[in-house]
């Protein structure tokens, strides 16, 4: 009897703890695709060149297509003397021609991901699709649009536009806009939108950007963005008006998001943001928030195979009728790349949501992604993080190994 009690009690420890930790792992360590800062160390400082999208991540334009297969990819050997890495790299491997004035792009990325939670808790281990996007574009002298639509079984949920817990469609993007300037330079955009702030990188689930609401996986929000991009300077400011696809309207945030990134060189930008918004109806709080980020950040090349990226972002919410709470969050990422597509990546993070009443959390990862094929990649993460749950915390470790195709 005394046996069977304890093996009835240690099962609902482990699926108290697996109910808590798996959810959170999957929403802490998934990626989104094409959002490369280190791509400083080939000298782009601006991300307008590659992507529809002047801040980057998301659909890539012709040229961008071309340089994924020049410079990102693993090279065996010497290329054949006609290869074109303009049909290549293009849609559907060049199969598919299309009209210069179209852009298309699929997207499918696989997970599989083995969590391990304190003892006595058993380990997970699950399989989970954890993108499935097609997203189009539309260049017509200075007409720019762009638009995603994309099957999730789970998570991702701002980003819905159909019903449900599960099996739901997503658009993470949709916005038209047009360029400004004689060098095309400015870009006026409406709909919804990534949010301009801070480093845009595929680790959405970074502190950094889950923190600030600002990753690229499903925080886009609604509003109109004035941007700019020079050989010197990036920046962008949005009016945001809401996330649209959220109910009820209560919940949506209004505000702005604003950085500015000054290249010194092509091997060193440094950069400023800033957000505020304010909610109705804060889920957490359970009462109207005004929320703030503020911050820096910055992209170094110390020598080519390296580049270093470190953000840091002071976090302010003040939530009606209560004091406010004042925390910050950081991370510093190294990307090595001693081989042509071959990527070893050291991340540390660290998070304190109220200076005066929780402690710090720390976190930190090894990954190694690699650039094998073209439009194919794979990557392996072994991750730790230290992270509250219930009245305490406790450690979290993850291995993960995702594979992603794009066409």
């Amino acid at each position: 009897m005394i046996a069977t009690w304890k093996r009835r009690r240690l099962r609902r420890f482990a699926t108290r703890w697996i109910a808590v930790l798996l959810p959170l792992t999957v929403l802490l360590l998934g990626e989104r695709a094409w959002a490369y800062p280190w791509m400083i160390r080939h000298g782009y400082t601006v991300c307008s060149t590659c992507h529809v999208d002047p801040s980057g991540a998301g659909l890539m334009t012709l040229y961008g297509r071309a340089q994924s297969e020049l410079l990102l990819r693993t090279r065996y050997g010497d290329p054949p003397p006609d290869e074109d890495p303009m049909k290549l790299g293009g849609f559907a491997f060049g199969a598919v021609p299309l009209p210069e004035e179209l852009l298309l792009q699929a997207d499918v990325r696989g997970l599989a991901l083995r969590v391990e939670p304190p003892s006595p808790a058993p380990g997970v281990t699950r399989l989970i699709l954890m993108q499935a996007d097609l997203a189009a574009g539309v260049i017509v002298d200075r007409f720019r649009a762009s638009a995603s639509l994309g099957y999730a079984h789970e998570g991702a949920l701002a980003a819905s536009v159909t019903h449900g817990e599960g099996d739901r469609l997503v658009s993470r993007q949709h916005w038209a806009g047009i360029v400004l300037g004689e060098d095309d330079a400015f870009m006026l955009r409406a709909g919804r939108m990534n949010l301009p702030f801070g480093l845009r990188a595929i680790e959405h689930t970074l502190w950094t950007k889950a923190a600030t609401r600002t990753d690229v996986n499903a925080a886009q929000q609604h509003g109109v963005a004035l941007s700019y991009a020079s050989e010197a300077w990036r920046m962008e400011a949005m009016g945001i008006l809401g996330n649209f696809q959220l109910s009820p309207p209560e919940l949506r945030e209004r505000g702005y998001a604003a950085y500015v990134e000054r290249a010194f060189s092509q091997s060193a930008a440094v950069g400023v943001s800033s957000l505020i918004t304010y909610a109705d109806h804060d889920v957490a709080a359970k009462r109207p928030v005004l929320r703030q980020a503020h911050g820096a950040f910055a992209r170094l090349v110390p020598a080519k195979p390296v580049v270093i990226m470190t953000e840091g972002d002071l976090l302010v919410r003040s939530p009606t009728g209560a004091p406010s709470e004042i925390g910050a969050t950081g991370m510093l990422q190294v990307d090595v790349e001693p081989l042509q597509g071959l990527h070893l990546i050291a991340t540390g993070e660290l998070l304190s949501e109220d200076f005066s009443t929780r402690p710090a959390s720390v976190g930190g990862g090894l990954s190694v992604q690699w650039f094998f094929l073209p439009h194919a990649d794979v990557r392996f993460d072994f991750n730790h993080r230290n992270v509250p749950v219930g009245d305490g915390r406790a450690g979290v470790t993850s291995l993960l190994g995702q594979i992603h195709v794009f066409f």
